[in-house]
């Protein structure tokens, strides 16, 4: 089933802070062929300007999942439940985010407005849209990695993406999913403390305050790419729950998991982590490397 935006991806053109323009995939795949026959007529041999690709996709957790992992609030963290909405992945020429500012010096500021509302896009600028796997699906990142199918594409320097969970899950899990994008569920432990959770996000909860529950400027592991491969997109629920206090989540009573109350600061804070790049790492290995 195809996602409601499966016939568009970012303007090649590089996009300005305040607005975001598309444009089809299917448009940079015609003019690169055109170039390709121009440059034939010419007499080049060597020109590989928007050659057509076909990337199988994988999406797939981080390592911590399995072991589990301890969160800056200092809570230690094992998931029982990830499931999360896919509705398009696109790829870009242009600087991920997290080339343009500090991290460590953003994450640090970020945890004294907790309250805000939208990640800030900062100055991010896409470049080329060089693919997109626009496939919508549904997987749970506990179950282990899931192909997604195939990503078009085109010849170039891959250095950034884009997630977008689609308005709405599709696919296996949409019905249990019903109108959230992402769903986990976990048990969290500190000093004695323990809390089984439940955390839950619309797509309005993911807003990139463009109207779209997409996340910008994400790392793509960089790379000259030249011909078929896999993408892989690996989501790191670590930093979803990162800066989550637990001890504001209620005990659960009868051994069932506690929802965090979508007017909390847990709430909040785990939304937060949701719309952070650097909660989905991007890659690609050439079809002979595999």
């Amino acid at each position: 089933m195809k996602s409601a935006r499966s016939s568009r991806v970012f303007s090649r053109r590089p996009a300005g802070p305040s607005r975001r323009t598309f444009t089809s995939v299917g448009v940079v795949l015609v003019a690169g062929a055109a170039l390709g026959a121009l440059a034939s007529g010419c007499g080049s041999d060597d020109s590989t300007t928007g050659q057509r690709l076909s990337h199988a996709t994988t999406i797939a957790a981080g390592d911590e999942l399995a072991a589990g992992f301890v969160n800056a609030r200092g809570w230690s963290i094992r998931l029982q439940q990830a499931r999360v909405a896919v509705g398009a992945l696109y790829y870009f020429d242009g600087a991920p985010l997290t080339a343009q500012r500090s991290p460590r010096l953003f994450d640090a500021v970020s945890r004294w407005f907790i309250r805000e509302a939208h990640a800030h896009p900062g100055h991010y600028q896409q470049g080329n849209a060089l693919g997109e796997m626009t496939a919508s699906t549904s997987v749970d990142l506990v179950a282990g990695p899931v192909d997604l199918g195939t990503s078009s594409a085109v010849t170039g320097s891959y250095r950034s993406a884009s997630f977008d969970f689609g308005a709405r899950p599709s696919g296996p899990l949409a019905d249990e999913m019903g109108a959230f994008v992402v769903v986990v569920e976990g048990t969290a432990e500190k000093d004695g403390m323990v809390r089984m959770f439940r955390a839950r996000a619309t797509a309005a909860d993911v807003d990139d305050g463009h109207g779209e529950p997409v996340v910008a400027g994400c790392v793509f592991e960089e790379k000259d790419v030249q011909q078929n491969g896999t993408v892989t997109v690996r989501v790191l629920p670590s930093v979803w729950l990162d800066q989550v206090d637990f001890e504001e989540v209620p005990e659960s009573l009868d051994g069932h998991p506690v929802e965090l109350d979508g007017r909390g600061t847990p709430h909040r804070a785990f939304t937060r982590g949701l719309k952070k790049g650097t909660g989905y790492e991007f890659s690609y290995v050439a079809m002979e490397e595999g």
